[in-house]
């Protein structure tokens, strides 16, 4: 049962992604449906799990402090199931910042896409490869035109 939710959100998640990465422009699909609807469901699949594994054994017994508490935790399929829905939620809103800045900041789309796929594929190497391509293109878009400034007057 863990392995069909896990293959259940990693289906949903695909599939908002295609349309985040082929249609970042539109406002339907980066605003509301991979900013809001998708992750809200993800979400309300993340607090089913977690709630229904609080209420049947409990808070962690493990120490979630130290790796081997963490490592303890997660052995169990549904929990790391769950914390990967947190991780599918939380880069899908990401995803949809580095659409919403890339097309802000005129970031062709091949690279574009590049980075809306690693942050699909290893969410922080996706927005650091963003932040790499914005940084280059924000440059280039708020530098001002060289223009003749006219005559000097002295009021």
């Amino acid at each position: 049962m863990a392995q069909q939710l896990f293959q259940l959100t990693n289906t949903i998640a695909l599939l908002a992604w295609i349309p985040l990465i082929v249609f970042p422009r539109q406002t339907f699909v980066r605003d509301t449906l991979c900013k809001q609807l998708i992750p809200a469901v993800l979400a309300a699949i993340y607090l089913g799990i977690i709630s229904w594994k609080f209420a049947t054994i409990g808070p962690p017994q493990a120490d979630v402090m130290t790796l081997s508490g963490l490592r303890t935790i997660f052995s169990d399929d549904f929990v790391f199931a769950a914390a990967w829905t947190h991780y599918l939620a939380f880069d899908m809103v990401v995803g949809t910042v580095v659409a919403r800045e890339a097309v802000a900041c005129g970031i062709p789309w091949p690279l574009r896409s590049l980075s809306l796929t690693l942050t699909f594929l290893s969410g922080p190497i996706g927005y650091l490869t963003h932040l790499g391509f914005k940084l280059r293109w924000q440059h280039e878009r708020e530098a001002p035109p060289l223009a003749d400034p006219g005559p000097e007057t002295d009021n």
